[in-house]
């Protein structure tokens, strides 16, 4: 794992690439999943699952071939990441795409510009990976999730009425797109 730095002042802050977690990474990410779910940022789950669902989910990730996590640390501990997910091989078609998902920040790690950091760490990950388009989406109520989006580059090109439903309310979803070539 390499350890790029973003900024020297303040809490130390770095963005990586992961192929691999040890235990207490797997620890501390789903605590900062938990977090992320009980804040409603970033997750399509409304209260967070058992500890071993959230292990098994995050161990998953590394033996799908089509996913790259990607983490964010302050001080270095895990307070963020979201996935670069690109097609499955019998997918030749849509080849040229990647998506991010799973994409939130702990709130005690907000203001120094992670989440800035990991979309576009990930938009770097996706143009060595040949991807020649990067997709995002979201509910409308994630207006953090929604800025960074638009601050790095994406059109919005489609709205999805019902995306979510959330305490019994539809909630809307933005559909986010950028070319990378």
């Amino acid at each position: 794992m390499s350890n790029e730095q973003i900024d020297t002042a303040g809490p130390r802050l770095s963005v990586d690439e992961v192929k691999s977690l040890d235990n207490v990474d797997i620890l501390e990410l789903c605590e900062t999943t938990r977090v992320a779910i009980l804040a409603h940022e970033g997750f399509n789950w409304l209260t967070p699952p058992p500890e071993k669902t959230l292990e098994s989910f995050w161990k998953g990730v590394f033996i799908i071939p089509e996913r790259t996590l990607i983490i964010a640390r302050m001080d270095g501990q895990i307070a963020g990441c979201c996935q670069l997910v690109q097609p499955p091989k019998n997918n030749e078609a849509g080849a040229f795409r990647g998506s991010i998902e799973t994409f939130f920040l702990a709130p005690w790690a907000r203001g120094h510009n992670l989440a800035k950091a990991m979309l576009q760490k990930a938009e770097d990950v996706a143009r060595e990976k040949g991807c020649r388009t990067l997709e995002c989406h979201m509910a409308s109520d994630q207006q953090a999730a929604i800025a960074i989006c638009e601050w790095i580059g994406m059109d919005r090109w489609g709205i999805k009425e019902r995306y979510a439903r959330i305490n019994d309310v539809f909630v809307p979803g933005y559909y986010y797109s950028k070319n990378l070539d």
